[in-house]
């Protein structure tokens, strides 16, 4: 409902209703002055004609006239108001009025001086008024309503302004209203001056505020371009701010998502281009994200010096807003109190770069559409700073306190992601270390939502190829969270810490009308408890978590980086498939390996961080290996889960490179990374596993030579890779199994 609300007012502000500055800098004066004159003239020329016929001795106007007539200019005042031909046509029409009763009572009382201030007004004001509106401030509308003016004044005004006002009653209203039922008159008054009023008050809320455009100096004398939006009505009073930094434009879809949310909650917005972005100095050899919590730091700074901030500063933001974010916290600048953490990571390495392998189209695709003037020295700088490099890494994480880091967050937040989303575990790491490792102030005032959706879909729906129930749609959920942690955080109003702080979309069969899943669940913390259980991968294909087997058994394939497994959907931007896709046209591949439970007899429901432990060799010294969680529906289809990756060559951390021997006989024990789910096997459907060696362009082919990252390689090699099973390497897929829901959860 509130987004049709903000949608009329924002349509009747293309048309130039509703502008608040407008209306009460503008519309207001000049309604109070012209209709003021009017007023003034009206009663003495009339107290004259009642002076003559009374001689004095008699009330100049009955009680219902006074009713009446205030009535009638503040309904004119308020409907003027609204738009300015209108407040230009009651202004003109009521000068020319208002001059001709001054040059009538010049007339009665034998003022010269009066009859000609009186003809000059409403002989000159329409002259006065058309080229006002021609030349100083062009405005067709307004020409038009002079000229309207002039004409009814011409028509009506110099007929009707010889009748007392009683007359006017009489003639044009009483007889009108006593036609109509008490009650229908009583009804038809509010609603006449409900609806100017409710317009008046609404625009306050919902108008699109002016905006005033600073350069903002950083430390190194970098100027960041940013817009300061004022809450309505304030009109620059000190108010909490809410400081949004952007690389994709700050008068883009920033501007159109966050000012109609905070608007109506009467804060100061700051939108900002980041460094080297937008209207931002800073590119060339600038990489984005580095050492950008310094800017983020200078700016809140220079916020805190303004006039217009009450000392008391949150953040907002998705994605990449969301992740500079997180790293301009970790230094625990003064004025900062709450954020809003949307679909980012504090782990900019870790998630968005690497997860376990390279994400390839992710990071490529995305820099050189964010910032294309220098995207091709951004991304071979990247290469160069693989493994890790403490500039790159100790500047984008917040878990090393070399740089910006957990003990330092002091604010309360609130984190939204999705368990399809580029960087769900980003999420869910930036919610534990904030309410585990955060200072005091941070402890335990975090909130975490996550939905069943793909990057930035918190309206539900279809995601990939799958639909989800209507209450997947998360967006109030969202908001009333949020603006609990804003209240508490900005404005003292106190919020319920002690209750559910974490809601969960628990994922299933899209098909089946159960309400055994597919719904929200409400919890009092993360991560939850749980025990891992092992499915191990068997000699026969099958998947089992009761014993790994008895026979032990190398499943081998080829693996040729020319002719990698295309990637379908799972965990990425929104540029790439995404979400939850059948994977049945690529799991017959030669160089895919399939376990799979038979049909379950009953749900299996996994809630929490998976992993994939592999016993695997190869003849090459660096090769990848991949795995896929998928659910297999009754009619065959394989509907990914959760995937992961891993650059054999940093299976022990991203700071080494250990490459293998190159001898198929020499064995490596690996930890593969899928990140998290909350789902629900319905009974029917099968639990698969794929293992392959590539997953591409979601993560960039392993050349199997070892050579550095590269966007491409001159020289690979066919890996011939192999999975080993059994009793004696017991390779499976870890699934989490909740224990304590009673004690966990919030049961409703």
């Amino acid at each position: 409902m509130i987004n049709w609300i903000i949608a009329f007012y924002y349509f009747l502000n293309t048309f130039g209703f509703l502008n608040l500055e407008q209306m009460l800098i503008q519309n207001l004066p000049l309604l109070l002055i012209c209709r003021g004159i009017y007023i003034i003239t009206y009663y003495f020329n009339y107290e004259k004609d009642y002076l003559k016929e009374l001689r004095g001795d008699e009330q100049l106007f009955t009680k219902k006239e006074v009713y009446y007539f205030s009535f009638k200019q503040l309904l004119l005042i308020l409907y003027g108001i609204l738009f300015t031909p209108i407040a230009v046509f009651i202004a003109f029409y009521s000068l020319l009025i208002g001059g001709h009763y001054l040059k009538s009572v010049g007339n009665k009382i034998n003022r010269k001086i009066l009859k000609i201030i009186g003809i000059i007004t409403y002989f000159f004001s329409p002259l006065i008024g058309i080229f006002y509106f021609t030349f100083i401030s062009p405005n067709y509308y307004s020409i038009a309503a002079v000229g309207i003016g002039l004409l009814a004044f011409l028509y009506y005004g110099l007929k009707n302004s010889k009748l007392s006002l009683q007359t006017l009653i009489d003639k044009y209203t009483k007889r009108k209203i006593n036609k109509i039922p008490k009650l229908a008159s009583y009804i038809l008054f509010i609603i006449i001056l409900a609806f100017p009023t409710t317009l008046i008050i609404g625009t306050a809320v919902y108008n699109p505020q002016p905006k005033y455009t600073f350069k903002v100096p950083m430390r190194d004398d970098v100027e960041l371009a940013t817009d300061v939006y004022f809450a309505p009505g304030s009109f620059g009073a000190p108010r909490p701010v809410i400081l949004i930094r952007t690389p994709y434009g700050k008068s883009g879809w920033a501007n159109d998502l966050y000012l109609p949310i905070y608007s109506i909650q009467d804060y100061h917005v700051v939108i900002q281009d980041l460094r080297g972005t937008g209207d931002s100095e800073g590119g060339g050899s600038y990489l984005l994200f580095v050492n950008s919590y310094l800017d983020g730091v200078d700016t809140i700074n220079w916020i805190l010096n303004q006039n217009w901030c009450n000392g008391k500063i949150a953040s907002a933001g998705v994605s990449a807003l969301c992740i500079n974010e997180y790293f301009y916290a970790g230094m625990g600048p003064d004025g900062l109190v709450a954020q809003q953490l949307w679909f980012g990571t504090p782990e900019l390495f870790d998630h968005a770069i690497f997860q376990g392998s390279y994400h390839k189209s992710s990071v490529e695709t995305w820099i050189s559409s964010t910032s294309p003037t220098n995207a091709q020295y951004q991304i071979d700088t990247l290469f160069t700073t693989i493994p890790k490099n403490e500039v790159l890494y100790n500047s984008t994480s917040l878990s090393i306190p070399l740089g910006p880091h957990y003990s330092n967050i002091s604010v309360y937040g609130i984190h939204v992601g999705g368990w399809y989303d580029h960087f769900l575990q980003g999420t869910l790491d930036g919610y534990i270390g904030y309410d585990d490792y955060g200072n005091s102030r941070a402890k335990g005032h975090q909130k975490l939502i996550m939905g069943p959706w793909t990057h930035g879909s918190v309206y539900g729906g279809k995601q990939g190829e799958l639909t989800y129930p209507e209450n997947s749609n998360g967006f109030n959920l969202l908001l009333d969270w949020e603006t609990k942690v804003f209240d508490d955080a900005l404005l003292g109003i106190p919020t319920d810490w002690d209750n559910a702080r974490v809601a969960y979309y628990l994922m299933g069969d899209v098909d089946s009308p159960s309400n055994q899943w597919n719904y929200w669940r409400y919890a009092y913390d993360w991560p939850l408890d749980h025990v891992d259980d092992e499915w191990f991968f068997n000699a026969d294909g099958s998947l089992s978590k009761i014993s790994p087997g008895v026979i032990n058994k190398n499943f081998s394939y080829l693996f040729d980086p020319r002719f990698p497994v295309p990637n379908l959907g799972g965990q990425n931007q929104p540029f790439d498939l995404a979400g939850p896709m059948d994977q049945s046209s690529i799991e017959t591949r030669s160089d895919v390996i399939i376990f799979e439970t038979p049909a379950l007899t009953d749900a299996v429901e996994i809630v929490g961080r998976i992993w994939g432990h592999l016993y695997i060799a190869s003849n090459c010294s660096d090769t990848d290996f991949t795995i896929k969680l998928t659910d297999v529906y009754p009619n065959g289809r394989s509907m990914l889960i959760t995937d992961g990756s891993l650059t054999v060559r940093f299976r022990d951390n991203y700071s080494t490179e250990l490459l293998m021997s190159g001898n198929v006989n020499d064995v490596y024990e690996i930890l593969i990374d899928c990140w998290s789910t909350a789902y629900t096997f319905a009974p029917g459907h099968k639990i698969r596993i794929a293992i392959s060696s590539s997953n591409y362009p979601r993560f960039a082919t392993n050349p199997n030579t070892g050579a550095p990252l590269a966007r491409e390689y001159l020289t690979s090699y066919i890996a011939n890779n192999t999975l080993l099973t059994g009793p004696k390497y017991n390779s499976s897929i870890i699934l989490p199994r909740l224990v304590n829901i009673s004690s966990t959860h919030i049961i409703y």
